[in-house]
């Protein structure tokens, strides 16, 4: 058997790598022109892949740098090998319109103007001042198709914090939030068409206090106190117009501080988003409802407050504000009273302030107020929860 040769297989593999480059010298220019293009108003020059275009801020990916994102204005030329569509300021469109009124095609900025080379027709120019945004082509055909499935257009936040002491009295105290919501068509110039929005937060703490005899006397008992709050809630929201929809939605809630052993309730309604921006979105929303709360037993009478069934409405508004260097400020409240039982109403109101600290890292505060008309006797109508903890976004 003859040994193997490893000089003849290389050097059999150098000229088939040079007769490949003879035969096809268009294939590195074909890779070459894959490559998207942006030069700044400063000269500099990046390779690489556009991301978009939206509201004033161009978001483009180097493999060096990452993704790099700069106001419109500073940026002197860009040109892409990939199709994107162009969308104009107020320009208005549905999903029906929007294939025939928005150019889709490679991009070409050039002295203050954009440049649509599109493929079965002529090439359109507009000038920068009126791009809106640029929206990848695959992006844009899916949104005004609806072709996508349930997992696409997820986004969202995830917060974590805890409190731990150590001392004479040992305490600890977990939370938890996730807060995700899906809105179709994610592209904001085109009309809404639905959102989901799901829910999860929950805050567990363990206080321990030991006995402290002081000169032969109790100074202070033992005790034990337990914190244990879980809430859970989602909706679906069908635009009816781009400001009038229909919802549905589902809740459950746990809170040992109100003597609430489970509280579940389903209900449908109409919602009217009366402020809708990029930076500023206001709703209010009416539902009827179907509601059960199950208690835990009262101290005192042993017995408790029996499980009801009770039927009755929701009356919400919800803000959300993002002030200069992209704070952004939620609020939300929502009355619930009942009609067969009248002292079983409720209501909750939630506010927090998130602060950008480090690409998808938040720093976030966050209170929050539950209070509840029927609670057993010995627990409180009122549980109010003030959060710190540090949020990723999801998107």
């Amino acid at each position: 058997m003859h040994p193997f040769d490893w000089k003849s297989l290389l050097c059999l593999a150098a000229r088939c790598l040079v007769l490949s480059t003879l035969v096809f010298p268009g294939g590195n220019r074909a890779h070459a022109q894959t490559t998207d293009t942006i030069t700044f108003s400063d000269g500099e020059q990046l390779a690489g892949k556009l991301i978009s275009v939206l509201g004033g801020n161009v978001t483009f990916h180097s493999e060096i740098l990452g993704n790099v994102t700069v106001p419109l204005e500073k940026v002197k030329m860009l040109n892409t090998s990939h199709p994107f569509a162009a969308v104009e300021k107020n320009q208005r469109v549905t999903r029906k319109t929007a294939v025939e009124q928005i150019p889709v095609g490679s991009i070409a900025l050039k002295d203050n103007s954009v440049s649509v080379s599109r493929s079965h027709a002529e090439e359109k120019s507009i000038p920068e001042s009126q791009i809106a945004s640029l929206v990848d082509a695959a992006t844009f055909h899916r949104e005004i198709q609806s072709g996508s499935d349930f997992l696409y257009g997820w986004a969202g936040s995830i917060t974590l914090g805890a409190s731990l002491v150590d001392a004479t009295n040992s305490a600890q105290t977990y939370t938890g939030s996730v807060a995700l919501v899906r809105s179709i068509p994610t592209i904001a110039w085109l009309p809404p068409a639905s959102k989901t929005t799901l829910n999860l937060s929950g805050t567990y703490g363990l206080a321990k206090n030991s006995e402290i005899i002081s000169n032969g006397e109790i100074f202070q008992a033992a005790s034990t106190s337990k914190t244990d709050i879980l809430h859970g809630d989602t909706e679906w929201d069908k635009y009816l117009s781009p400001a009038i929809f229909g919802l549905v939605n589902a809740s459950a809630d746990h809170n040992f501080g109100n003597g609430l052993r489970l509280q579940q309730a389903y209900g449908a309604g109409l919602g009217w988003s009366i402020i809708k921006q990029p930076k500023e979105n206001f709703d209010i929303k009416a539902t009827l409802l179907y509601q059960q709360q199950q208690f835990y037993n009262g101290l005192e009478s042993g017995l408790g407050t029996p499980s009801v069934n009770v039927i009755g409405a929701d009356f919400s508004e919800s803000w959300s504000r993002t002030f200069a260097h992209n704070v952004k400020f939620n609020e939300y409240v929502t009355l619930t009273p009942t009609f067969n039982i009248v002292r079983a109403y409720s209501a909750v109101g939630n506010a927090n302030f998130v602060f950008p600290v480090y690409k998808r890292l938040n720093f976030t505060l966050s209170s929050t107020d539950n209070y509840l008309g029927d609670p057993p006797e010995g627990f409180r109508r009122n549980s109010f929860q003030f959060t710190a903890g540090i949020t990723y976004v999801v998107k």
